[in-house]
């Protein structure tokens, strides 16, 4: 399958430690050999279109339109802090 990252969730994942970088590596790995997104661990369907992939806390959103999977953003970061 196609994977598609936004530059918003880029940008998101580099304040990230490593190795929950490394994590979502894996999982990226996956969704390049897989036919569907339910077949990688921790990825859960939430509408039609619409996944999201949970790695520890953080839950990231993911859009899949037969073809094409589409990472845009984090739903949740646990490493986020706005101050």
């Amino acid at each position: 399958m196609v994977v598609v990252l936004e530059q918003f969730f880029i940008e998101q994942l580099q304040i990230c430690p490593l190795e929950f970088q490394q994590k979502f590596r894996k999982a990226y790995q996956q969704f390049k050999v897989v036919d569907k997104p339910e077949e990688v661990k921790g990825v859960v369907k939430i509408e039609k279109n619409l996944y999201k992939l949970v790695i520890e806390k953080s839950r990231i959103a993911l859009r899949y339109d037969g073809a094409r999977l589409t990472i845009g953003c984090f739903l949740y970061n646990q490493f986020y802090n706005p101050e």
